[in-house]
C-alpha cells in the first residue's frame, strides 16, 4: 500500500513539473532565429529538408560540416532538417521541439534525482520523492535555462544530454543492482549506445565518464556486493583516469596550447584565467537570477591577463579553489554537497578549459545547474528549524515561484525578437553582437521600403556598433548591406573600417561568417564593391586557415561574379589544398568544375591534387587537358605555390 501511494505521488510530481515547465516556456515560442540559428539553420541550404524520408534527413544530417562525422552532430543537424520538413523556416516549431526536449530532460532529472536520494549513503528514502521533485522542478524552470530551450541552436546541447541522462539513469541502476548483489552488467552496457548517441547531437556527452566517476567517489564508493566486482571497478577508473590524463597532458595541451588560437584575442593561459572569473559569474547567476546577471552575449568579457589583471581573477580562482577542496574533503561526511560541487566543475571542464571557445555562454550550465542544485539541497536539509519544518517548506516554495516568474517574464521577452533585441542591446551596451541584433530587427521592420525610417535606425545602430571597441566586422558588414538593400550611397569609409578590421584586428568566427553572407548577398543581386569585398577576403586569406569549402566559394564568386579566372585558379587551388584529410571532397570539387565546364580550373585544381598525392586515379586527361595544358596547369600551380 505505502508502494502505491508512493507511485501516486511520483505521478503527481511528474504531472505538477510539466505542467510548470511548459506554462513557464510557452510564452518564449513566439520567437525568432537568433544569432547561430541563422548560420546553422536558416542560411544553411543544406539542412533545408523538403520531406521526411532518409535520403533528406541523411543530408541534413551532414550540413553542419564536411564529413558527417560524429564531431559534425550528425542526429541534431537531422533533427532541424526534420523540422525543416515539417515547418519550414517557422521559428515556432523548432522552439516546440526544444522545448519538448526539455521537458524530457525534466523528467529524467528527477527520476536520476530521486535514485540519488533514496541511496543509504544518502538516507533519503523518506524526503527522496519531494526533494527531487523541488529539485528538477528548480532546475526546469530556473531563468538561467530560458536561453538553452529557446535559443534553437542549443537543442545541440539539450538533446545531447537527454542520452547522457538516460545513460546515468541506467549506470545508477546497474550500479546498485550490484550492490545488492543483482546482475547489473546488462544495465552498464546500455550506456555506451546512449553516450555515442548523445555525441551524434554535441560533443558534451563525452564527459559522461566524469559523472560516472563523481558518482563513485562520494555516493556509490566503488561498492558491490562481490569484493572482486569492487576491485574491478576500481581498477577500471584509475586506468581510465590515467587514460585520460595522458590524452589531456599528451595531446590536447600541446594542440591548443601552442595553435587554435588565432581567432581569439587571447592564449590558452589566458582563457584558463579568464575562467577563474567565469566559473564564480555562472554561481552568481545560478544563486542569483535577476536580469541584469543574463546578458546573453559575453562578447564584452575582457580576458584576463594575469592573476591581478583584473585582480578579481586571483579572488574567483581562489572561490573555484575553496569550494572544490571543500568538495572533496567533505565527500563522505556531506557525499551530496559534495557530488553537487564536482558535477558542476566537471560539467565546465571541457568549456572552462583549453580548448579556443568563446570565454562565456549560459548553455554551458545545462547540467552544471543541477550539480549547485543538489550541493543547496544538501545545506538546506541540515539546517535546522526549532519549530518544524514549515517555514523552510515555505521559504522553498517561494523560491519556487520567485524563479518561475523571473523565468516566465524572460521566456516572454524571448517571445517577441523586437522586445528581446532592445532589451539585450539596452542592457548590454557594449556588446557590438547585440547592436547588431536590434539593427537586424530595424531592417526586418522596413518591410523592404528603401524610404522606411527604420532603414535610418537600422544604419544608425550598426554605425554605432561597428565603433565599439574591440568589435568585429558583424555591424560593418550589416552597415554596408542595409545600405546596399536601399538604394542607398555607401561610404568607402565603411568598407575601409571592415578591411582594416579584418587585417589587423582580432579574427573571430563570425568573421569568416559575416565575410560570406556578404558574398552571398552578391549572389541575390545586392549591388556591392567586388574589388573591396575581393580585398577583405584576400586580408582574411593572408591571416586564417579555412576550410576547404570556404576557398571553393570563393572560387565560384571569383569566376563568375569577379570575371578573374586567375583568382578562381587560386582560390581552387587552396580548396585543394586544404582538403587533404578530406580527400572526397576534393574529388567532388574537380567533378563539380568539369561538369560545369570549367576545365581550367579543374585542370588547376587536379594539378594540385596530383602534387599532394591525392586524387591519382583521376587523370588529366579525364578533366579535357592535352599533355601541353597538363604541362602548364602543373607549372602554373606551381608557381603559386600554397597562398592565393
Amino acid at each position: 500500500m505505502p508502494r502505491m501511494k508512493n507511485r501516486s505521488y511520483a505521478w503527481l510530481w511528474a504531472a505538477i513539473l510539466l505542467a510548470c515547465t511548459a506554462v513557464v516556456y510557452w510564452p518564449g515560442l513566439g520567437g525568432g532565429f537568433i544569432f547561430d540559428d541563422i548560420a546553422t539553420i536558416v542560411d544553411n541550404q543544406r539542412v533545408h529538408a523538403e520531406h521526411l524520408d532518409a535520403g533528406s534527413l541523411a543530408r541534413a544530417a551532414r550540413s553542419f560540416e564536411p564529413g558527417g562525422t560524429l564531431g559534425s552532430r550528425p542526429l541534431a543537424m537531422a533533427s532541424f532538417g526534420a523540422n525543416h520538413a515539417v515547418g519550414g523556416l517557422d521559428p515556432w516549431g523548432y522552439k516546440l521541439v526544444g522545448l519538448l526536449v526539455h521537458m524530457l530532460n525534466a523528467l529524467l532529472i528527477f527520476l536520476m534525482v530521486r535514485r540519488i536520494l533514496s541511496h543509504p549513503a544518502i538516507g533519503g528514502d523518506r524526503w527522496a520523492l519531494p526533494a527531487s521533485g523541488t529539485i528538477a522542478l528548480l532546475w526546469a524552470i530556473h531563468p538561467l535555462q530560458v536561453s538553452s530551450v529557446l535559443y534553437v541552436v542549443q537543442r545541440m546541447e539539450t538533446l545531447s544530454y537527454t542520452f547522457v541522462l538516460l545513460a546515468l539513469l541506467a549506470y545508477l541502476h546497474g550500479r546498485i543492482r550490484q550492490q545488492q548483489g543483482l546482475r547489473g552488467w546488462p544495465w552498464l552496457l546500455v550506456c555506451l549506445p546512449l553516450v555515442v548517441l548523445g555525441m551524434t547531437a554535441k560533443e558534451s556527452a563525452v564527459m559522461f565518464p566524469a559523472f560516472t566517476l563523481l558518482l563513485e567517489l562520494t555516493i556509490l564508493r566503488f561498492g558491490a556486493a562481490d569484493p572482486r566486482c569492487a576491485r574491478a571497478w576500481r581498477w577500471t577508473y584509475a586506468a581510465a583516469a590515467a587514460a585520460g590524463a595522458l590524452v589531456y597532458f599528451g595531446w590536447l595541451v600541446p594542440r591548443y596550447w601552442s595553435e587554435g588560437y588565432l581567432l581569439r584575442d587571447y592564449s590558452a593561459a589566458e582563457r584558463l584565467l579568464t575562467q577563474m572569473r567565469v566559473l564564480p559569474m555562472y554561481l552568481g547567476q545560478i544563486l542569483l537570477p535577476v536580469p541584469g546577471n543574463m546578458p546573453f552575449y559575453y562578447d564584452q568579457i575582457s580576458p584576463s591577463r594575469g592573476l591581478l589583471s583584473p585582480a578579481t581573477t586571483l579572488l574567483g580562482g581562489l572561490l573555484v579553489a575553496a569550494l572544490f577542496a571543500a568538495a572533496l574533503v567533505l565527500r563522505r561526511r556531506m557525499p551530496l554537497f559534495s557530488l553537487g560541487i564536482l558535477w558542476f566543475f566537471a560539467a565546465h571542464f571541457m568549456t572552462s578549459n583549453i580548448i579556443a571557445l568563446e570565454l562565456a555562454f549560459e548553455h554551458r550550465n545545462y547540467f552544471a545547474l543541477l550539480g549547485v542544485l543538489l550541493a543547496a539541497a544538501d545545506l538546506v536539509r541540515r539546517i535546522p528549524m526549532r519549530d518544524g519544518p514549515a517555514m523552510k517548506r515555505f521559504a522553498i516554495g517561494v523560491v519556487v515561484a520567485g524563479f518561475g516568474l523571473l523565468a516566465f517574464i524572460r521566456a516572454s521577452t524571448w517571445g517577441d525578437p523586437f522586445l528581446l533585441a532592445t532589451e539585450l542591446a539596452s542592457s548590454n551596451p557594449g556588446s557590438a553582437r547585440a547592436s547588431a541584433d536590434l539593427a537586424a530587427i530595424y531592417l526586418e521592420m522596413s518591410d523592404g521600403y528603401p524610404n522606411s525610417p527604420f532603414n535610418d535606425f537600422a544604419i544608425r545602430e550598426f554605425e554605432r556598433g561597428s565603433l565599439i571597441p574591440g568589435a568585429s566586422i558583424i555591424s560593418d558588414q550589416g552597415l554596408i548591406l542595409a545600405a546596399a538593400q536601399a538604394g542607398r550611397a555607401i561610404d568607402p569609409a565603411w568598407w575601409d573600417r571592415l578591411i582594416g578590421k579584418v587585417r589587423h584586428g582580432t579574427l573571430r568566427p563570425e568573421t569568416t561568417g559575416a565575410l560570406f553572407s556578404l558574398l552571398q548577398n552578391r549572389y541575390k543581386g545586392i549591388a556591392l564593391d567586388d574589388d573591396k569585398l575581393v580585398d577583405a577576403f584576400l586580408a582574411l586569406f593572408e591571416r586564417a586557415s579555412l576550410p576547404p569549402y570556404s576557398y571553393a566559394q570563393f572560387g565560384d564568386y571569383a569566376l563568375l561574379k569577379v570575371g578573374d579566372p586567375d583568382l578562381a585558379d587560386q582560390a581552387f587551388v587552396m580548396a585543394i589544398d586544404r582538403s587533404r584529410d578530406y580527400p572526397e571532397y576534393a574529388r567532388q570539387v574537380v567533378e563539380t568544375l568539369r561538369r560545369d565546364g570549367h576545365l581550367r580550373q579543374a585542370r588547376a585544381a587536379l594539378a594540385h591534387a596530383h602534387s599532394i598525392g591525392l586524387l591519382n586515379d583521376i587523370g588529366m586527361g579525364d578533366v579535357g587537358a592535352t599533355p601541353g595544358e597538363a604541362s602548364e596547369a602543373a607549372a602554373k600551380v606551381q608557381r603559386a605555390g600554397d597562398a592565393p
